[in-house]
């Protein structure tokens, strides 16, 4: 057994008794119950127990060592992987301090350069300053001596000028312009104001060109417009000229009609004459003294005064053939039995017995 361990000693196992039981009982087996005996005593009995704790104590503590001791070993691990990280970390810095160590030299040899030119580049420009003064002194001499020579050209070149116009002057006739002291001054205002009357003429004429071309350009819009308008009227006319001929060709078909029909309608013509005249002389022998002559009534009036004239005669010979009422009352039944037949403006006329 381990060290620090402890062994409880049964010994044999007496029954359960009461201390009032005079005698003794057989019991069986099953109905006692059996209690283990310490022999030990109690000072080692803790003893024991605290040497137990102890122990487990001190596993407890080797487990958790064995953790720290594994840590430390990752840790260590760790940080030799950071420190070999550190030291190429430090090996880039250090290549790029030398690197911005030779950028600053050469920056400093380039500024030192810039330096030396700038100096050169300000003395340059003292220098040249000073020769632009001393020209430009020269150039202001140059030019007074320049404008002063213009002058006496101009003068020399206007002095012609001015004689011409005093030439001018002299040959003019009297009041040409008006009488001023300086006759010059007054012939060249005169210049100047025949000279814009001539710009405003020159202008006008420029506006009437413009204004002749719009129109000659209005002229043959027109001209387009008459051309287009003919070939319609053109197309128009062909148009009506074959409806005209259609029209001819029908009028010659009627007059071939016409003629045609003409002497039927002649014979029409000398019948119905004939019937007129016999309406006429039956109507004047039809007429009394009082009735309005046969000239100044109509065809109707006429036919009517016939008609009238007609029935009166055959009344009277009725009258006369027949005897007393008999003979009236055949009288009308004569006039009833009578039937008139005549159409309108028709010149026959017919009678029914």
């Amino acid at each position: 057994m381990a060290a620090g361990t402890f062994k409880l000693d049964l010994g044999d196992q007496k029954k359960n008794v009461f201390v009032t039981q005079l005698q003794d009982r057989d019991y069986d087996e099953e109905d006692v119950t059996a209690y283990p005996i310490v022999k030990e005593s109690a000072d080692k009995l803790i003893e024991t127990g605290i040497n137990t704790l102890q122990k487990t104590l001190l596993l407890k503590k080797e487990v958790e060592v064995d953790k720290v001791h594994l840590e430390l070993l990752s840790k260590r691990a760790e940080f030799k992987e950071r420190m070999q990280a550190c030291s190429e970390r430090q090996i880039k810095v250090q290549k790029k301090q030398q690197q911005m160590k030779e950028k600053v030299s050469q920056y400093e040899k380039f500024i030192k350069e810039n330096e030396a030119k700038r100096r050169r580049a300000i003395q340059k420009y003292q220098n040249e300053v000073k020769l632009r003064e001393q020209r430009t002194r020269e150039l202001e001499m140059l030019q007074e001596q320049l404008e002063d020579l213009k002058q006496r050209e101009k003068i020399s070149q206007t002095k012609k000028f001015e004689q011409y116009l005093l030439r001018v002057v002299d040959a003019m006739p009297e009041n040409y312009i008006e009488m001023q002291d300086n006759m010059v001054n007054s012939l060249m205002m005169r210049h100047r104001t025949l000279n814009e009357t001539n710009k405003d003429l020159v202008e006008g004429v420029s506006e009437k060109a413009d204004e002749l071309e719009k129109l000659r350009n209005h002229l043959d819009q027109l001209k387009q417009e008459h051309d287009k308008m003919k070939l319609s009227i053109n197309s128009e006319l062909s148009k009506m000229q074959k409806h005209q001929e259609g029209r001819v060709d029908g009028n010659k078909q009627l007059e071939e009609s016409y003629i045609l029909g003409k002497g039927d309608f002649r014979e029409q013509r000398s019948e119905l004459g004939q019937i007129l005249m016999a309406i006429n002389n039956i109507a004047n022998k039809c007429t009394k003294e009082t009735d309005i002559p046969v000239e100044r009534i109509m065809l109707d009036e006429k036919l009517d005064r016939i008609q009238e004239y007609m029935l009166e005669r055959i009344d009277v010979a009725q009258m006369a053939s027949a005897d007393g009422s008999e003979g009236d009352q055949r009288t009308k039944s004569g006039r009833s039995g009578h039937s008139w037949s005549r159409k309108k403006n028709a010149p026959k006329v017919m009678f029914a017995a």
